[in-house]
């Protein structure tokens, strides 16, 4: 048993990454051994390559703003653990967190008497899934894991289903191509449901043939997205003609905005535009676009592949027509030189750091597909001191992986 959270933490992150898996049998075991929490509140389910986290945020707040009770999971977190369960936009206390993980770690023992291995990911999906059940959410807003169709949160009879958009990212388990990664994606959405999505208008019909085939119906949003304006206070849009806003940066949170209006007035037609607005108004997701501080301007971005990075590029240039400095780091799974080609059109220089991860990447990877000025500095904590030298007027972007963001915000909260 669990003493406090950080064994619990421990333990939990010390479990098997990955279980080989060609069904969702594990995960159904497990949850009617907890009684099925899953069907105690209406669901909404959020898959994509980029924007998850700050739709999910915006799902959250629009519901709470209509005075609902609202349980959110989302992965990875940013700044600590307990973010990844939620409750009305309050992150799991400490000692909940080990109440449940305790829990869980009960049925997981009882699970490896039948031979069945509950893997990280299941550990900490069942936790939220339970807490939200005791908390007698009225809806859980659920972020995907990796993929959808054998994802751990693809467990819900009928939900409510968000596909943000579709980008080269985790190819070795959800394909080559774009479509390919769809076809994975698409695995969330179940017969007679409906399906909101912000996808590329080249993956249009793909989603529209496979959603007439489970007889649902698909929301596409981009085609009544206008007017997108970007400063450094956020984004203002039009969403089928009426006029939002949103605090967060970047021209992709008025995609991320209109899903999450778009299904919220699925179930609440009649809800009104300054409820959503007020609720928009109040949405904060930390590690995106951020602004962490003024004189010179910090921006930290938890941009950590092709199509992330290509939507900062594009927000900054919209910001700014300055060339700007670019702190970066980025696991070595990823396409890190597709990752600097995108950032080379708005970077003067770069530093060049690592992170203390078997993930990371070191600078002599980052090296050798670099094509602009730099300076490498070893440890990403001197490399953020570094910034110190320059003048109150210059930019800086602080980008490459959410990891590497996540220590960014606790190494300067200190």
């Amino acid at each position: 048993m669990f003493k406090n959270k950080d064994e619990a933490i421990f333990y939990i992150e010390n479990i098997k990454r990955k279980e080989k898996r060609t069904n969702l049998n594990r995960m159904h075991r497990a949850l009617e051994m907890l009684g099925n929490p899953e069907r105690a509140y209406k669901v909404i389910h959020v898959a994509g390559t980029n924007g998850k986290g700050s739709t999910v945020s915006y799902l959250t707040n629009i519901l709470r703003e209509a005075g609902f009770s609202v349980g959110s999971f989302i992965s990875p977190y940013v700044i600590k653990f307990n973010e990844r369960i939620m409750y009305n936009l309050s992150y799991i206390s400490d000692e909940d967190l080990v109440k449940y993980a305790n829990i869980i770690y009960d049925l997981k023992l009882k699970l490896e008497e039948e031979d069945e291995v509950i893997t990280f990911f299941e550990f900490i999906t069942l936790m939220g899934l339970l807490y939200f059940k005791d908390k007698h959410v009225d809806f859980a807003v659920v972020e995907v894991g990796l993929g959808g169709v054998l994802d751990a949160t693809n467990i819900f009879d009928h939900a409510l289903r968000i596909i943000t958009n579709i980008g080269f990212d985790h190819m070795n388990a959800l394909g080559n191509t774009l479509s390919e990664i769809a076809d994975k994606k698409l695995g969330i959405l179940h017969e007679n449901e409906k399906l909101i999505s912000a996808v590329d208008e080249s993956l249009l019909k793909q989603f529209e043939d496979h959603s007439k085939e489970l007889n649902s119906r698909l929301y596409w949003v981009n085609k009544d997205i206008k007017d997108i304006k970007e400063s450094f206070n956020g984004v203002s849009f039009k969403y089928k003609n009426e006029a939002f806003r949103t605090p967060l940066l970047g021209i992709f949170q008025a995609y991320n905005a209109a899903l999450a209006i778009e299904a919220i007035r699925q179930i609440m037609p009649d809800i009104s535009s300054s409820t959503i607005q007020s609720a928009l108004d109040k949405t904060a997701w930390p590690g995106r676009l951020q602004i962490i501080k003024h004189k010179p301007i910090i921006l930290i971005d938890g941009g950590h592949n092709i199509h992330g990075i290509d939507a900062v590029v594009k927000s900054i240039k919209g910001l700014t027509n300055q060339k700007i400095h670019v702190l970066f780091t980025a696991l070595k799974d990823k396409e890190i030189d597709k990752m600097l080609r995108a950032l080379d059109e708005i970077a003067s220089d770069y530093i060049f750091t690592t992170i203390n991860d078997s993930r990371a990447s070191s600078i002599m990877d980052i090296l050798a597909v670099n094509q602009k000025p730099y300076k490498a500095i070893d440890y990403y904590k001197e490399a953020l001191s570094y910034l110190d030298n320059f003048g109150p007027d210059e930019i800086i972007l602080v980008t490459g992986s959410l990891h590497f963001i996540s220590l960014v915000i606790n190494f300067l909260k200190k």
